[in-house]
């Protein structure tokens, strides 16, 4: 690989761990797609661990998630035993897959934890006064935060019925012709 190629592409992986890092995101799997992405041949695993310098094991294990979210693919390459692999290129997909993933998964949590919370407080059957009152602020409190999940469940619902991708896809060049008519609208009544 050409050494400014290589220095560029270097440049890139620290911003994507660096990235990765403060969201809490797997780095490995995020260096695989980009290596993926700017490669203009398929990959093997072989030149993706040489290439980042992990672990045959790390990055095997990584590349199947990736493969299963439908991030990467794997292909055949003629005259070879080994896998090789090819990012999906349109960013905007995969980005809105890993959100929906990602939400799916928080609010699922939360579902488990509020069911958990509801029947403890359910079994705490108790005659003081006291603990009944802070029982039932805690079960007010409680609402508010299962309303606000509640949201949660709508947004990610509209993120699952292709709204946002419509919005990403064909939306954004509406947008820019609607910011583009408004310019020229702009610029017709400051002649007159």
């Amino acid at each position: 690989m050409n050494e400014k190629m290589e220095k560029a592409q270097d440049m890139l992986l620290e911003k994507v761990n660096k990235f990765c890092r403060e969201f809490g995101l797997n780095n490995i799997m995020a260096q695989l797609y980009a290596i993926l992405y700017f490669s203009k041949k398929p990959l093997s695993l072989d030149d993706m661990v040489e290439r980042l310098k992990i672990s045959k094991g790390s990055a095997s294990g990584n590349i199947r998630v990736l493969e299963r979210d439908d991030i990467v693919r794997r292909i055949w390459v003629k005259g070879s035993r080994k896998d090789y692999y090819e990012a999906e290129i349109d960013i905007s997909k995969v980005m809105i897959e890993r959100i929906k993933s990602m939400a799916s998964r928080r609010i699922a949590e939360v579902d488990d934890m509020l069911n958990t919370i509801n029947s403890i407080l359910d079994s705490a059957n108790t005659k003081d006064k006291e603990e009944r009152e802070a029982i039932e602020e805690f079960r007010q409190r409680l609402s508010k935060l299962k309303s606000l999940h509640d949201r949660a469940k709508i947004l990610l619902n509209l993120f699952n019925s292709g709204v946002m991708n419509g919005l990403l896809n064909g939306g954004l060049k509406q947008a820019e012709r609607n910011i583009s008519l408004a310019s020229d609208v702009v610029e017709i009544a400051a002649k007159t």
